[in-house]
């Protein structure tokens, strides 16, 4: 409750509607002192030592949530530190150290691509460029998947990757032109183009069914496997095509709740106080969206 208090002007106005139900509005908010925060000597500096001591060892912080170093949960705390940028939380101070530590310890792509390209770094140690028949098969296939899904990626990534000798490798006209490019057949590609073809998108509630098969959780694989960098290139055009936005950069919930505001106004019907009080919160936000939250929000006559 008092985190709702102290973060009240920045919530949803649904979540204002919600609180002001048991009793909490933007003055008993105000009203609301939260205790001073309590005091934790020494835990900063044991945090930094144990980054320090894990990067000395790995070359890196991209730990997993599981690493403990003697008795102190490093994993759990790099992973709060990773939330709290996006938070405004992160003290300038605390991200100078950890960035002296691993300029890449909070990357702007999945934590899981950085610990791959981290096994895969130690694979190739001491090597001119990357051995690729002297590595484990999953870590050769991983390369795969980079090299063609190489226009996808973070320059950062590219960067780190030709670091270690992978590029694209990519041959003009090895490809054919995406108009007449026939995609793989599979049973989700499959119920995935009848969705589409039906619904127009590729948004569907994570229950969806589509004649017996579980589409939604189908895709939710496909996202995770994307954002983690190891879904094929071939699959990621198939779906592409499909829906341009089926695996968005700003969070899935949001682009739900547009797909359902589009409908409504398409359909000519009333919008519901919900879906208003979200359209009204993208235009007092507008600042703050992606440029393609932007460009679709303007298209349902949202503007900022």
């Amino acid at each position: 409750m008092r985190r709702q208090c102290t973060g009240y002007g920045t919530l949803h106005p649904e979540q204002h509607r919600l609180l002001t139900k048991i009793g909490i509005t933007a003055e008993t908010a105000h009203a609301a002192q939260p205790p001073a925060p309590r005091a934790e000597p020494g835990l900063l500096d044991t945090a930094i030592a144990q980054a320090r001591a894990y990067a000395a060892e790995y070359g890196h912080i991209a730990a997993p949530a599981s690493t403990v170093l003697d008795g102190f949960p490093l994993g759990k705390w790099l992973a709060w530190q990773r939330r709290r940028p996006r938070q405004d939380r992160l003290s300038p101070t605390r991200a100078e150290a950890l960035t002296l530590i691993d300029p890449w310890w909070n990357p702007p792509w999945p934590l899981q691509w950085q610990q791959a390209y981290h096994r895969l770094r130690t694979a190739a140690a001491g090597a001119d460029g990357v051995p690729a028949t002297n590595l484990p098969r999953g870590l050769g296939r991983w390369i795969r998947v980079q090299q063609e899904s190489w226009a996808h990626l973070h320059p950062g990534q590219q960067n780190l990757l030709t670091a270690l000798g992978i590029t694209p490798h990519t041959v003009v006209g090895e490809r054919p032109a995406p108009a007449t490019r026939s995609y793989p057949a599979s049973p989700g590609l499959d119920h995935a183009r009848a969705y589409a073809a039906q619904h127009g998108h590729l948004t569907p509630d994570k229950h969806t069914q589509h004649d017996g098969f579980l589409l939604g959780r189908w895709l939710g694989q496909q996202r995770r496997k994307a954002r983690a960098g190891v879904l094929s290139t071939t699959t990621i055009e198939a779906l592409t095509a499909l829906d341009p936005w089926w695996n968005p950069p700003w969070p899935y919930t949001w682009h739900r709740t547009w797909q359902q505001y589009r409908a409504t106004i398409s359909g000519n019907e009333p919008v519901p106080d919900t879906l208003q009080h979200w359209a009204n919160a993208q235009r007092s936000h507008w600042s703050t969206l992606h440029p393609g939250q932007q460009r679709l929000l303007a298209h349902t006559g949202i503007t900022g």
